[in-house]
Formats: structure tokens, C-alpha cells, sequence
């Protein structure tokens, strides 16, 4: 039992003795008890305002005891808190911590947060201006804290230049950045700085550079315990130093991310995403305007939605769902050769993206005259329209009426069957659209889903086999692959 809890249990006495109401107030404090710290802050309200300046030197003999000292600021701390915010009082706090005039470190993080506003309202210019004056006042600044704000600041700029896509002029700044973690034990700091450069050395085609700052992440995520992580960037160093594809599917299992490779027995049981991961992270520019046009498109503004596409393009030339989704606008506006060219532009940079080798290919025989208008957008309708299963079977059942050997109609028809639990049908139509299926996307998807419903096992492995070689559609032969491997380890 302490000095304050034998001599006065749970009342808040007043206590007039300077020393034991600081003792008192620092015991009710490291313990937690902020109720009890409020009773007796009330109660000797004035007088603590009298004495908190003196305490506010801490003594001598804590100065070389690390832990005392945490535990003694902690306390000045709850108590100006408890002032501030239960008693109306802020003048404890503001002596804590100063005005932007006394305080400089105050100033560095009042402006810092200016910073990161206008970063995340995508104003990376004037952020950038702010941040690399901030860095020239506050150059004479020295201690612990200076140097946390500074590696902050630094990995800001770096961050600013690397949105606006000058990523070269990101790498000095990270990597001043890193260094300070480094010599300030930051360990959280040097995951960031060594994840902000190994994504931007990948970014600027650099894949030797980016292996190295992905294999020292794996070491740093090893030292904190954290072992998925670690294997997952040993792992992608070895990928990115090997020569990284455009795109290709990896699985995400339980939250934990995997190459399909290293997918065996782990999915039983388990939650599996099939995911595209790219040989570039998209910049948050066009990522914001692909967003925007999405929303824009969603309510059927095509041409305002369109702006944001192209403008999403300019904002990051390697991103491939801008196009893609300019290409799925330009097939609503009925601008089939440039929906070709979009199309076209989403392979270069992420080859299989989603279904853009299919959209491609509707686009192509839209250009050619063998599909009509009103046919091409009825399969856009039955891909991604929220209508229940019934209306799309008898939307599908329209198209193939005017165009029986559409594959894409016959595909969707086959699945939303399927959903209805008409399998014999689902198989049905799914035989059908691979007798007329000439593009790989579609005849993979139509070998999984055929694979997954016919009845015969050496078929079924057959037919999953053949998607997977083919792997015109990414997802599709990804899902043939976990497939065939969760057979083959029940067997």
C-alpha cells in the first residue's frame, strides 16, 4: 500500500504538503486509476497549478534511469491531461507543450500534418514544397525527436515524388530516411523506408536493386517475428531478380499471401483469394481517378467517366485497369476500334487482366460487324448487371437466340444454371460453347466450369489439365491448378 492509499484509502483528501501531493498525484497517476487522479486533482486544484512549473524539472537522479524518467513524464502527463480535459484547463498541457513559437518540434508536427493532408487530398506538388522548406528551417535541429520528425519528413518528400511519378527523385530521400531509422533503432521505420524503396526500384524497371531492398526486408520482418512476411519477400526477391511477369495470379490463403507453387495441402479448410499481382504497385493518382470513373460509369455518365479513365492513364503510364476500364466504357459509347486500342493497351501492361483478352476479342468482332450493337452490350449486361440468376438464364437465352455460336453467351449461360441447380443443363451449354470457342480466355473459363460439374473424375482432371496449359484466362487456370493439386494430395 503507498503513502497516499494508507493515508487517506479512496477519498481525495487536500494536501498541503507540495512533495507528498506530487507523490500522491504520481501514484493515483502510474497506476492507472484516472478516476481517483480527477478526485484528487478537483480537490487540489490550486495548488497543483502552483507547483506544476517546479515539477516540471525532473529531478537529478531519474535523468540516467530511463524507465523512472518514462514513468515520471508519464505522470506530469495524465495529470495535465486530467486538467485539460476534465477540468476545463488546458494551461498544464500548453506548458507541456509549448506554442508553435517555443516549441519548434511542435511546429514540425503541425506542419507535417499539413503535409500529409495535402498528400492525401492528392496535392503532392504543394506538399512537396511544403516539406522541402520545413526540411531547411528546421536543419539546425538536433536530438532524438528531431531526428524522428526528420526520417518522417524525409520519407513524406520521397513519397510525394514518387506519386507524381519522378521516382528516381524519391529514391535520395528514402533512403535518408532509412538511414536514420536505422541509427535510431526505428525498427518500424526501417520495414517502411526498405518497403517504400524495394516497390520504388521495382517501379523504375531496377529489379536487381529491388531484389536486395526486398531480401534486407526479409531479414528485418524475420527479426520482428514475423515469418509470413519474410518468406514472402525472400521469396519475391528471388521472382523480381529472375525477371518479374507483367502480371501472373498468386493465392491469398487465410490472409497469408502465396505464389500458387508453394499452394499445396494448405488451402483444406481454409479461405483461398485468388488474386493479380503485378510487377508494379498502381499510383495512388490513378488509382483516385480510376475510382472516380468507376463511380461515374456506375451511374451511366460514360463520358465523364471516360475523362477520368484517360486522365487516370496519364497519371500512371504502367497502370492496366484504367485502360481496361476505358475500354468497358468505350463498348458502352459504342467507340468499338478505340475500345480495341484500349483493350489492347491493358494486355501490354498486364497480360490476362481479368477478362480483357474476352472483352478484346468482343470488341474485335463488334469492329468486324459480326456481332450487332445491342447484342455486344447484352453481354455486358449479363457479365456484371446485379440481376438474380433466373433474368440472366433468359438474357442469355436471348442472345444465343440471335447469335448461336457466341462462346462468351453460352459460358454465362452454363454458370448461372448451374447457380440455379439445373447442372445437366449448365453442362449442356458449357459443351456447346467449347465446340464454338475460338479465344483462349473464354475456353479456359468454360474448362473449369465444365470441370468442376461433369460427373467423371478422369474427365474432370482431363479438362482441368487443359485449362491450365492453356491458361488463356488467369484466374481460371490458377483455380485448375489448386484444383488438380487438392486432388492429387487426397489421393
Amino acid at each position: 500500500m503507498g503513502l497516499f492509499d494508507f493515508l487517506f484509502g479512496p477519498r481525495a483528501p487536500e494536501i498541503h504538503d507540495p512533495d507528498q501531493l506530487k507523490e500522491a498525484l504520481f501514484q493515483v497517476a502510474g497506476r492507472g486509476d484516472y478516476k481517483q487522479l480527477e478526485r484528487l486533482c478537483r480537490k487540489n486544484r490550486q495548488a497543483v497549478l502552483d507547483h506544476f512549473p517546479r515539477w516540471q524539472k525532473v529531478p537529478e537522479e531519474l535523468r540516467n534511469d530511463p524507465a523512472a524518467m518514462q514513468g515520471y513524464v508519464h505522470a506530469l502527463v495524465s495529470v495535465a491531461q486530467v486538467f485539460a480535459q476534465r477540468l476545463g484547463c488546458p494551461d498544464l498541457l500548453n506548458r507541456l507543450i509549448g506554442t508553435e513559437e517555443s516549441n519548434p518540434l511542435l511546429r514540425w508536427q503541425n506542419q507535417l500534418g499539413q503535409a500529409r493532408q495535402l498528400m492525401a487530398e492528392l496535392r503532392y506538388q504543394e506538399a512537396r514544397e511544403l516539406l522541402a522548406n520545413l526540411l531547411i528551417d528546421v536543419r539546425g535541429l538536433q536530438g532524438s525527436g528531431a531526428d524522428t520528425y526528420r526520417a518522417v519528413t524525409l520519407g513524406c518528400l520521397g513519397e510525394c515524388y514518387f506519386q507524381s511519378r519522378q521516382a528516381d527523385q524519391a529514391v535520395p530521400h528514402l533512403e535518408q530516411a532509412l538511414h536514420l531509422c536505422e541509427q535510431n533503432g526505428d525498427r518500424e521505420g526501417v520495414i517502411t523506408y526498405l518497403s517504400n524503396l524495394y516497390e520504388v526500384h521495382r517501379y523504375l524497371g531496377q529489379p536487381e536493386v529491388a531484389a536486395e531492398y526486398a531480401e534486407r526486408l526479409a531479414a528485418a520482418l524475420a527479426e520482428q517475428g514475423r515469418p509470413d512476411e519474410a518468406r514472402r519477400y525472400r521469396r519475391q526477391a528471388a521472382i523480381v531478380r529472375a525477371g518479374e511477369p507483367l502480371n501472373r495470379v498468386v493465392a491469398v490463403v487465410d490472409g497469408v499471401r502465396y505464389e500458387l507453387d508453394e499452394v499445396s495441402d494448405l488451402v483444406e479448410g481454409k479461405r483461398v483469394q485468388l488474386v493479380f499481382e503485378r510487377n508494379r504497385v498502381t499510383l495512388r493518382p490513378a488509382a483516385e481517378l480510376t475510382r472516380r470513373g468507376e463511380e461515374l460509369g456506375s451511374q451511366g455518365r460514360y463520358e465523364e467517366a471516360l475523362t477520368c479513365f484517360r486522365d487516370a492513364a496519364q497519371a500512371d503510364p504502367f497502370d492496366p485497369h484504367a485502360r481496361y476500364q476505358e475500354g468497358y466504357t468505350l463498348l458502352h459509347l459504342q467507340r468499338y476500334p478505340q475500345a480495341v486500342e484500349s483493350y489492347q493497351a491493358t494486355e501490354e501492361r498486364a497480360p490476362g487482366w481479368f477478362h480483357c483478352r474476352t472483352d478484346l476479342w468482343l470488341a474485335q468482332q463488334l469492329v468486324l460487324g459480326r456481332l450487332g450493337p445491342d447484342t455486344g452490350v447484352a453481354i455486358l449486361v449479363l457479365e456484371d448487371a446485379p440481376f438474380p440468376a433466373e433474368q440472366k438464364v433468359s438474357l442469355a437465352e436471348q442472345i444465343l437466340a440471335r447469335a448461336p455460336d457466341l462462346a462468351p453467351a453460352h459460358l454465362l449461360l452454363g454458370k448461372y444454371l448451374a447457380q440455379l441447380g439445373r447442372v445437366s443443363d449448365a453442362r449442356t451449354a458449357l459443351r456447346q460453347g467449347l465446340a464454338c470457342a475460338a479465344e483462349p480466355d473464354v475456353q479456359t473459363r468454360l474448362l473449369v466450369e465444365l470441370g468442376v460439374l461433369c460427373e467423371d473424375r478422369q474427365e474432370q482432371v482431363a479438362l482441368l489439365q487443359e485449362a491450365q496449359a492453356l491458361n488463356g484466362n488467369l484466374v481460371a487456370a490458377a483455380q485448375a491448378t489448386l484444383v488438380l493439386k487438392a486432388w492429387a494430395a487426397s489421393a
